[in-house]
């Protein structure tokens, strides 16, 4: 007889969005502001006016979606490559990626504060998928 596994299309949604969230940060810039006369300045991973709060938050949230990437895995292979109920820990790491972004989000904003700074892709793809893998986590 062969075992029927339903999977769980919040899940894979999830798994989407966290991989959408990992490329926007890879690619795409974490906030910006406006210096004037038409430049725009930018924080990413490899922009010269990111904040050392900011920069080493993008690193932890990186490397916490990749953590939810292989937890949301495990939960969507027939066979479980984790043996324990790791979606609680998901929802945790999910939680501090939340929290991690918006803590970046301020350090530039302070540091940057006598300028128009607003946030940008990869902060809002890291929000969005953390916040979807939280309310998985409460409401499902």
């Amino acid at each position: 007889m062969s075992e029927e596994r339903n999977i769980d299309p919040f899940s894979l949604l999830i798994l989407v969005l966290s991989i959408i969230a990992i490329v926007t940060e890879l690619i795409g810039p974490f906030a910006g502001f406006y210096l004037g006369s038409g430049n725009y300045r930018y924080s990413c991973l490899d922009c010269e006016y990111s904040t050392g709060v900011d920069i080493i938050l993008q690193y932890i949230i990186l490397i916490l979606l990749v953590i939810q990437v292989i937890i949301v895995l495990n939960e969507l292979l027939p066979s479980k490559f984790i043996p324990l109920d790791v979606n609680k820990y998901g929802m945790f790491l999910a939680i501090l990626t939340w929290i991690f972004a918006v803590i970046g989000l301020a350090s530039f904003g302070i540091t940057y504060g006598n300028y128009e700074w607003w946030p940008e892709l990869g902060f809002y793809g890291i929000v969005v998928g953390g916040l979807l893998k939280i309310n998985n986590s409460f409401f499902f």
